[in-house]
């Protein structure tokens, strides 16, 4: 874990909000920013352009001291109906830079990861397929390495930049990082931000053999997960060793259960879906009735893989 630099000099505040200020919306509805549309308000969001403005509303919600949150596409987060109080970065248009450098890709925290797939088909190289179906953006993906067909981020990634709440832009490895099952260091470090990413580019190919991979994979996803958009993908991780999640849920009778507009999925039980006003009150209550039910008739205590916040960030 290598620190490259430290933010510059300490700047009075009216220079930062002279520069940034523009940026910042106040009590802006976050529902329509996530996958499940669900949760309240935050108090302040800004989208920064650039690293240069990521430094300055980082630098900005330290010295009002402000929480800081991070918001990508929306997928696997769970916002309170409170809303979020502080800062919150939505990071879904920003950062968007994706250029070759020789025999590596290196993409912004923002880039959604079915266009970093697309990219590695256009120059010719396999390994990306899987991350074709998953509907979250580059920085989210490092943070929890996420996977899907028995591959991970892990496989492709070769190092990561972030910036952390001193101002300073850190390097980090695969082994740095720490990374297993939907699992990374970042997750101890919530307020560290992936700015950018580096992808081997080690397995050439031809574009059209990964092309029909890539819509085989994303066919066969279809017909196991449910096609109604609001939810947040999977729930809870699969537990080591033993039977899926959506398995033990299913098997604990949940498939089709209903609180509120909380629906556990008929298809795939390990999908929470929204049909028409969920509330994060609601998915929560259900998260919980699902764990003691499991844990009462399997023995098997599951875990949840997604991340509600602000819980997570407290």
């Amino acid at each position: 874990m290598r620190p490259l630099f430290i933010y510059g000099d300490p700047m009075p505040s009216k220079i930062i909000l002279k520069n940034i200020s523009q940026l910042i919306l106040e009590n802006h509805p976050l529902a329509p920013l996530t996958t499940w549309r669900i949760g309240g308000t935050a108090a302040r969001l800004a989208a920064p352009a650039d690293l240069e403005d990521v430094w300055k509303l980082m630098r900005l919600a330290q010295e009002r001291g402000w929480p800081l949150f991070f918001l990508g596409r929306g997928s696997n987060v769970l916002i309170d109906d409170a809303g979020l109080p502080g800062l919150t970065l939505h990071l879904a248009k920003s950062l968007q830079n994706l250029t070759r450098h020789g025999d590596t890709l290196r993409a912004g925290a923002g880039v959604p990861l079915p266009r970093l797939a697309q990219a590695a088909v256009r120059l010719g190289f396999s390994g990306f397929e899987f991350l074709a179906g998953i509907p979250g953006t580059v920085g989210a993906a490092v943070r929890l390495n996420v996977g899907a067909e028995g591959q991970t981020l892990a496989g492709v990634l070769k190092r990561v930049w972030v910036a952390t709440p001193q101002l300073q832009l850190l390097e980090l490895t695969p082994p740095e990082l720490g990374l297993g099952y939907r699992t990374s260091l970042l997750l101890n470090f919530p307020h560290w931000l992936v700015v950018e990413a580096e992808f081997n580019l080690a397995h050439p190919a031809g574009p059209e053999a990964i092309r029909d991979r890539m819509a085989a994979l994303i066919a066969q996803r279809k017909t196991r997960q449910p096609a109604n958009p609001r939810s947040c993908g999977s729930v809870f991780k699969n537990p080591p060793g033993g039977p899926a999640a959506g398995r033990l849920i299913e098997a604990a009778g949940f498939k089709g259960r209903r609180l509120g507009d909380a629906v556990v999925s008929r298809k795939h039980a390990n999908f929470i879906l929204n049909h028409g006003h969920a509330t994060a009150a609601q998915v929560k209550a259900l998260m919980a009735d699902i764990q003691a039910k499991v844990w009462q008739t399997q023995g098997v205590a599951l875990e949840r893989e997604v991340v509600w916040l602000p819980e997570d960030l407290a």
